[in-house]
């Protein structure tokens, strides 16, 4: 558990971290221009035209910027034509010809709205310098004025504009919210105080785009003033006009920009500014707002939801169906943002969940990568001093180890007692009894090793072994007594060396079930062993008592098993302890000619 938590910790830092990393952040903007080109473009329903300073009117009037006459007989045209709302996303901030300022200031009323704008930078030798760039007085006395300032994402994008901005201890409205205010004939603060827009934590409004460049009906400055149009398509609309050319250096980076437009060939460019502002506007007046879930509380909610997806099955992380299974999790999860986006204009991080996820996913992954290393090599170093290495690599290599697992098995047990160990240790010195005690045992186990058994334990001056568990062999019972012939021969051969030292020979005797028994791990938390207990275990043990030194005893499923390729004697039925019916024996006289 304190791992768990740990892992999701040190995630959330993680991913918080790569959140004030400029990459990552637009990595994350990114994703919003996909859900764009995923959706589409849509049609334009707003009452919003655009007339455009364009490189026909360019080449019409000339180099900019053009006389003062010009626009008021721009505004008189429009004005005939009906139209509610004339904004300006054109800087008058210089005096031109007096008369002509004169007579624009006339024409200038409360349906015609004028841009200014903010800039800031550093000089060397004053430091900071900001300066508010506004119309001349003389055309704000009647006509309303909002800052045009665009807020470029780090990656020069556009996507969001600002309602108001504090400049000079003065707020300001933005250029789209007056357009609109003054199209739908209401005070800015009180329409923000009565519609609830939803805004990022820095206070701006995602725009909406409709599409690419050229969305909205745009029409050539030259064009209205020879009045080449038809003016019931101007009828109480809304009116911007800006520059569309590049010459004007007013062209910016959209999430549509690069777009392929259906049934075109051509990838769309830079959008103009004017544009942008009418994708603004249009956004404020069908109030179909994006909803940003980008930042702030839903973003950290969402990160620790997909932090505690891979930390919840922490031991069966690994593999590889956990694998498919957050690859699907993280295509379902974009999927799920991309319809959101699109059915109800919800704004899901992409980028911070899907790191969240994968980071907390590798954490696991190492950390469950240590743990299973650390528990092989506990195992290794347990099992290697009592099963084969050939064993040890098979349970090493069963990843859920459940090889281990305690069950019910059907298995061999061997037992082999040394006869008359006490008589020994009586006439020996303990260093002495030790010493021919490691050599006995060390040859025994080298035995019981090659036929894939297990030691179980030892017992003083007698070695239990397995058959069979952890690692099912259908032929247990044969390897068995392989085995127990096999350690009977090698004591001869110890014998004969410890006769040599002047030590007293003496003998084994070994006992041999088969049958059901309830192997594996068994114990406590401090201490846990690899064990087979029930009946056919303790039958082992009374067989084992019952054979004389150098006897190999072994019950009848033993026998029946493996009576084909061993010559056994038939000692009858014996009562034994433990057991109310007598058991039937046999002794194993050794194998037969042809035996495997």
């Amino acid at each position: 558990m304190r791992t768990r938590v740990l892992i999701i910790l040190i995630t959330l830092v993680l991913v918080f971290l790569l959140n004030q990393i400029s990459w990552f952040r637009i990595l994350e903007f990114k994703t919003l221009d996909w859900r764009f080109e995923i959706r589409g473009e849509i049609s334009v329903k707003e009452p919003i035209v655009i007339v455009a300073i364009d490189d026909n009117s360019i080449e019409e009037f000339g180099n900019w910027p053009w006389p003062r006459t010009l626009h008021i007989k721009l505004v008189e045209k429009l004005r005939k034509y009906g139209v509610k709302t004339i904004a300006f996303d054109i800087y008058f901030d210089t005096y031109g010809e007096k008369n002509e300022d004169l007579a624009f200031s006339k024409i200038l009323d409360k349906d015609v709205v004028l841009a200014s704008f903010f800039v800031s930078f550093n000089d060397p030798r004053y430091g900071t310098i900001r300066k508010i760039i506004e119309p001349v007085k003389l055309f704000t006395s009647k006509s309303k004025v909002g800052l045009v300032n665009p807020i470029y994402d780090e990656d020069g994008f556009i996507r969001r504009f600002s309602l108001t901005s504090r400049v000079f201890e003065k707020e300001w409205f933005s250029f789209p919210l007056l357009v609109l205010c003054s199209y739908i004939s209401h005070d800015p603060i009180s329409y923000l105080k009565e519609n609830k827009i939803p805004v990022d934590k820095n206070k701006f409004v995602y725009i909406n785009y409709r599409g690419g460049i050229l969305k909205f009906p745009t029409f050539s400055y030259s064009e209205i003033l020879k009045e080449r149009v038809d003016s019931k398509l101007f009828k109480d609309k809304i009116v911007l006009v800006g520059a569309t050319t590049e010459a004007l250096h007013d062209t910016h980076f959209t999430p549509f920009y690069q777009y392929l437009r259906f049934g075109s060939t051509l990838k769309l460019g830079k959008m103009p500014g004017v544009e942008i502002h009418a994708n603004s506007i249009a956004t404020l007046l069908s109030k179909d707002y994006i909803y940003p879930l980008f930042d702030g509380f839903p973003l950290f909610i969402l990160s620790f939801l997909f932090t505690l997806i891979p930390a919840i099955p922490l031991k069966k992380i690994s593999g590889f169906r956990n694998f498919i299974m957050i690859v699907f999790l993280l295509i379902g999860y974009t999927i799920l943002s991309i319809t959101l986006f699109i059915k109800f204009r919800l704004l899901l991080p992409i980028t911070t969940p899907v790191f969240a996820l994968i980071i907390c996913y590798l954490f696991i992954l190492l950390y469950n990568f240590i743990r299973e290393e650390r528990e092989k090599r506990e195992i290794k170093n347990v099992f290697q001093r009592f099963v084969p290495s050939s064993v040890v690599d098979i349970i090493l290599s069963n990843t859920e180890y459940q090889l281990l697992q305690t069950k019910r098995q059907w298995i061999s047990i061997m037992f082999a007692d040394i006869r008359n160990f006490t008589y020994y240790s009586d006439i020996l010195p303990p260093e002495e009894i030790t010493k021919i005690l490691n050599e006995y045992f060390t040859s025994a186990t080298e035995i019981i090793f090659k036929h894939g058994g297990t030691v179980d334990k030892f017992l003083g001056d007698a070695i239990m072994a397995l058959f069979g568990t952890p690692i099912y062999y259908e032929d247990a019972p044969i390897r068995a007594i392989k085995t127990a012939l096999e350690i009977q021969n090698i004591l001869k051969n110890l014998r004969e060396s410890w006769e040599k030292k002047g030590y007293p020979p003496f003998n084994v005797g070994i006992g041999i079930t088969t049958g059901e028994a309830v192997a594996g791990t068994i114990g406590s938390n401090q201490r846990m062993e690899f064990t087979a207990i029930g009946s056919t275990v303790n039958l082992a043990q009374r067989l084992e008592s019952l054979a004389k030194g150098g006897e190999i005893l072994i019950c009848e499923n033993t026998f029946n098993f493996t009576k084909d390729i061993f010559e056994f004697e038939d000692l009858g039925f014996v009562k034994v302890k433990g057991k109310e019916e007598p058991v039937h024996i046999y002794k194993v006289v050794g194998e037969k000619d042809g035996g495997v």
